[in-house]
């Protein structure tokens, strides 16, 4: 038999059944459909998604969100995006004004015998350096209006996605896991080391080890019978799916080396599986009656990446101001 969840009212695992969704998206305080927002993984392109919200308020066009969900760097983004533009510029310095050394640091005597090639303690501590308690405590504020959070991690152990209800562990007040599930959702396997998250309940501590939430999906989008509910009637509403990288990529010469071969074979993989959901999204809107919203990274951008200098300020600083400029000119989303 299984033992129960020691943290069910703060997490369920993504394929869970309607029953679970729901007693997680209730209590509903919104008339008509839904407004909800999934930012995707992509690592350091998360300056893109970082500058389009940025952009997209001061055209003065971004809606209020009954929901966010996020995945990897998704997931740094996802608590700012959902209490809404008065916290762009703060997403503007994490993602602007911070380069590799902010976020990770080499493990070079270690890789042989370690987890992964960097340590993220650095990131661990931006994270809390943007997230006091003033700020939890306006994520519990906004949960309390109905308004949902859900971040996802991949538990290492059990091989499974799992969705956090970032609000609802904001107003139990355990800061320290709100934090650590930030940073294991963008623990990107075998560049960062996992996140060990710790807790307790009564008498008794757990700890479990949790990393990249894109290990089993690019954006987490709500299953049809979230929308199809006897419970929830959500005729039509919005879903604005924001890729934190290119769909439909310009052709480029990879190096003939093997790093280089299967890094750009893994970006492919990803870059594949994002679009694959992004068409098993669009059916489902389309079946629900949801205008679907779709933006990502234009190929055509001029923004190169270079592998070899992760986290590099000058791209990232580059791709924000792509994203700016798409959202404050209103070409950032495309209808589906």
């Amino acid at each position: 038999m299984t033992a129960p969840d020691p943290l069910v009212r703060f997490r369920f695992f993504a394929d869970a059944g309607p029953d679970v969704w729901e007693r997680h998206l209730q209590p509903p305080k919104t008339d008509g459909g839904l407004c909800v927002l999934a930012l995707s993984g992509g690592g350091e392109d998360g300056a893109f998604g970082a500058g389009a919200l940025a952009g997209w308020s001061a055209a003065g066009t971004r809606p209020d969100f009954d929901m966010v969900t996020g995945i990897s760097t998704g997931a740094l983004i996802a608590p700012f995006a959902y209490l809404g533009p008065d916290h762009d510029d703060a997403l503007r310095r994490i993602f602007t004004q911070h380069d590799a050394g902010d976020i990770m640091k080499l493990q070079p005597l270690k890789v042989p015998f370690s987890d992964a090639l960097y340590d993220t303690t650095p990131l661990a501590r931006l994270i809390e350096a943007f997230t006091p308690p003033t700020f939890l405590q306006a994520i519990a504020d906004r949960h309390a209006t109905g308004a949902r959070l859900f971040v996802v991690t991949s538990d290492l152990d059990r091989s499974r996605a799992v969705v956090w209800n970032m609000g609802e562990i904001a107003k139990s007040g355990q800061y320290d896991l709100f934090r650590a599930i930030l940073r294991a959702s963008a623990a990107l396997p075998g560049l960062f080391s996992p996140v060990t998250l710790t807790y307790s309940v009564g008498d008794a501590t757990f700890a479990e080890t949790h990393l990249d939430g894109g290990v089993h999906m690019q954006f987490l989008a709500i299953p049809q019978f979230a929308y199809t509910s006897t419970h929830r009637k959500l005729p039509g509403g919005a879903l604005y799916l924001l890729i934190n990288n290119t769909l439909d990529p310009a052709p480029t010469t990879v190096s003939r080396s093997a790093l280089a071969i299967s890094q750009h074979a893994l970006t492919t993989s990803i870059r594949a599986n994002a679009l694959a959901e992004v068409n098993a999204t669009r059916s489902l809107s389309r079946a629900n009656g949801i205008d679907l919203h779709v933006a990502s990274v234009d190929p055509e951008s001029g923004v190169v990446y270079d592998p070899s200098d992760r986290f590099s300020s000058t791209y990232m600083n580059a791709l924000y101001s792509h994203g700016f400029e798409r959202g404050i000119g209103r070409t950032l989303w495309s209808a589906s």
